[in-house]
Parts: C-alpha cells; sequence; structure tokens
C-alpha cells in the first residue's frame, strides 16, 4: 500500500491531497529501503480512497509525507513507524527516508516550514491513516 498526504499550495490557497494505493496482490514487496521508497514514484498502485482540497496539478507541495507498506499491513504496524520517527525527526535531515519493519516513511517540508516539521509530520498523518480508516 502506499499513503501519500501532501500540503500542496497554488493562487494563495493552501490544502491537502492525499491518497491511498494498493498495489496488486502478486506484487513482490522490495526488501531494499529504496526499493521501496522507489514505489511511490514508479508503480504508486491504484487509488482506492482520496482527499482532495486542490485539483491536483499544478500545485507547490510545501510538505509531503509517503508512507508504503506491503498489503493489508496493520495500522498499528503504521502508527508505530510514525511515533518512532516523530521520537527522532529534530536529529533528521529535511528530507527523510525512515524504515520501521516493514513500513518506509519519506518525509519533507520546505525550508518556510522546517521550524514546523512535527506539526506537518503530525498533520500529514492523521490526514492520511484517517484516510485509510475510511478506505474500502
Amino acid at each position: 500500500m502506499y499513503i501519500a498526504a501532501h500540503l500542496v499550495r497554488r493562487a494563495g490557497n493552501e490544502g491537502i491531497n492525499a491518497f491511498v494505493h494498493e498495489h496488486p496482490a502478486e506484487l513482490t514487496w522490495p526488501t531494499e529501503v529504496d526499493d521501496i521508497a522507489a514505489l511511490a514514484d514508479e508503480d504508486p498502485g491504484y487509488i482506492v480512497a482520496s482527499r482532495i482540497d486542490l485539483e491536483p496539478g499544478g500545485n507547490e507541495v510545501r510538505a509531503y509525507l509517503d508512507i508504503l507498506a506491503p498489503e493489508r499491513t496493520a495500522i498499528d504496524a503504521i502508527e508505530r513507524a510514525l511515533r518512532s520517527l516523530r521520537g527522532d525527526l529534530a536529529e533528521r535531515h529535511n528530507p527523510t527516508v525512515f524504515k520501521s519493519e516493514r513500513v518506509v516513511i519519506r518525509f519533507g517540508v520546505e525550508v518556510g516550514l522546517e521550524r514546523l516539521r512535527e506539526l506537518q509530520l503530525d498533520t500529514l498523518a492523521r490526514v492520511g491513516l484517517d484516510l485509510l480508516r475510511s478506505s474500502p
């Protein structure tokens, strides 16, 4: 699965666009962090749930949270990974890639939001997890 939650802006308007993607059951989940993270760009899967505050296309991405995990990964495992990342976020570069168990997280903010990284992570994580909980 791939959960994307992005803080976006266009023409003075700002919002969060979020998507839950699923991958085909026959997908062999990669084992290397770089290969897992690349799925978000190369093979995101198909969208099963979305929240769109600003029409996609042409938006400036101010902050992003990408969560990748094998299909049917327990939400508890994703929440644990997010808590672990948040626990040492101050020690990590911006942007960062983080792995906990089988969950890989990519997170970054634009320079102007660096002092608000924790808030951005919390906000995007809440939106992404709420969308995952509501997905079919």
